[in-house]
């Protein structure tokens, strides 16, 4: 910055002329000196560090003197007094330090939103810069997150990925998301797939707050869509442009009532991009495990499980009425599971007693187990009295197990709990039939039989 004070400056031939001069050239010198003494003290101090250097107070505000040569008269400068950038509609002032050589991204505004098939989300999760909570495994969201350029330099070729941490600063270390190809249970956090869009396609329309200008692919706001971690891109990042990206992941296995911290990382110049001023990392919180078991009862004319129902049960009660002497009688109940449990659920069951009547007598259980379970008419023996026993509608239990997946299969009930349904996955209403079926012969003693079955299920971590 420079003054030149021309009011006031004569030649000495203007000085001969002009009686008058000796008073303009004393109130040139006091000018110059009240000027020079008021900025002499300003100076600024902030350090900028690398990991090899520090640069410390490069920011100074002293004022030079007077200064000639045969050609020029310097009056007096300045050094700049403040760092920092200023914008106003159609300029951009950066001030301090000029160390601006390179491509300068900084990560702004987010939100989370949760309808990963629209182009343009509309459903947010929370408001601008607002972590959700409550996350599920496995759906699928989208990320919005503006990335400004600071120094007025066009970043060709440039894609982001998204690393994920459970410290805001990420002190604690970062991780990669997972490509959808390699997502497992176990990973984490894995990239989804938004099926209105694609990896590297340009967004539409912007909808962060400080986004540029985006409409219809066009405008500086205009970022990528990103779905993969890894791929290749034309796309060049405008110079002093607020673009607006957008990330789709999904929960596979994150750890419940956990809050995860996200960052854009720039795979050009392998480095995470920094914090803009007063901003923060986008974040949420993944929801605690969910569990919901009903139970129903089906009724009579029901096919299923290769059975017709013979008679109507409800939630707590399987009644067979009056059995007929020689005939086969199945009735069932159906099991629904909810679980958000990053593994599944087991359902169990277990009898408090035989299928007894107030007298002792029993009817006697079918030879099949659960571990091992037999066709009717072999687990039922041609000399018992009568047989009781239930199959398990879930054809593939735990340790991939397809020992009920036959529909004539039927297991004894006993005292330990014994796997009847399995899921290695959430789940959402899952149903599994249990097919209770019994059948006697005119020696069983007449009367009214019960037993007592408990059903239990368990959220698998």
């Amino acid at each position: 910055m420079e003054f030149k004070l021309k009011e006031g400056y004569m030649t000495s031939q203007e000085r001969k002329n002009n009686s008058s001069a000796p008073q303009n050239a004393l109130r040139l010198f006091c000018v110059l000196f009240c000027v020079s003494f008021a900025v002499l003290p300003i100076a600024g101090a902030t350090d900028y560090s690398s990991s090899n250097y520090i640069v410390r107070d490069p920011i100074f505000g002293t004022f030079g003197g007077n200064s000639t040569s045969t050609n020029f008269d310097h009056i007096l400068s300045g050094g700049q007094t403040a760092d920092g950038r200023a914008t106003s509609t159609s300029f951009i002032m950066r001030g301090g330090f000029l160390y601006f050589d390179g491509f300068t991204p900084v990560s702004q505004n987010w939100r989370w939103y949760d309808d990963e098939d629209n182009e343009t989300p509309t459903s947010a999760l929370a408001n601008e810069n607002t972590a959700p909570s409550s996350v599920l495994d496995q759906n699928e969201i989208k990320l919005r997150i503006t990335i400004q350029e600071l120094a007025g330099v066009s970043g060709a070729l440039r894609k982001y990925k998204l690393q994920y941490g459970t410290s805001s600063d990420f002190s604690t270390g970062a991780t990669d998301i997972i490509a959808t190809s390699s997502c497992v249970s176990s990973s984490i956090w894995c990239y989804g797939d938004g099926s209105a869009d694609s990896d590297n396609d340009i967004i539409q329309s912007k909808i962060l707050s400080d986004a540029d200008s985006c409409s219809g692919g066009s405008g500086d706001g205009c970022g990528m869509h990103n779905e993969t971690p890894t791929s290749t891109t034309e796309f060049s990042h405008p110079m002093d442009g607020a673009t607006e990206y957008e990330f789709t992941i999904k929960s596979s296995g994150a750890e419940y009532n956990q809050t995860y911290f996200f960052r854009p990382y720039e795979i050009n110049a392998t480095s995470a991009v920094a914090l803009g001023d007063q901003e923060s990392y986008p974040s949420l919180s993944t929801a605690g495990v969910t569990l919901t078991l009903t139970v129903s009862g089906l009724p009579i004319g029901t096919s299923t499980e290769g059975i017709t129902t013979d008679a109507t049960s409800t939630a707590t009660t399987v009644p067979f009425g009056t059995l007929s002497v020689g005939s086969e009688t199945e009735a069932a109940q159906r099991i629904s599971v909810s679980t958000s449990a990053n593994e599944g659920y087991q359902l169990y069951a277990f009898q408090r007693q035989g299928l007894i009547r107030s007298g002792g007598s029993a009817i006697t259980p079918v030879t099949g187990t659960n571990a091992s379970p037999s066709a009717w008419g072999t687990g039922c023996d041609a000399s018992a009295k009568g047989c009781y026993g239930y199959h398990a509608g879930d054809d593939a239990l735990s340790d991939s197990s397809a020992r009920f997946s036959a529909n004539d299969t039927y297991a004894q009930f006993d005292g330990t709990a014994r796997e009847a349904a399995f899921s290695s996955i959430p789940v959402s209403s899952e149903t599994t039939d249990i097919i209770y079926k019994i059948e006697v012969t005119n020696l069983q003693e007449s009367g009214d039989y019960e037993s007592s079955v408990v059903y239990i299920v368990v959220p698998t971590f």
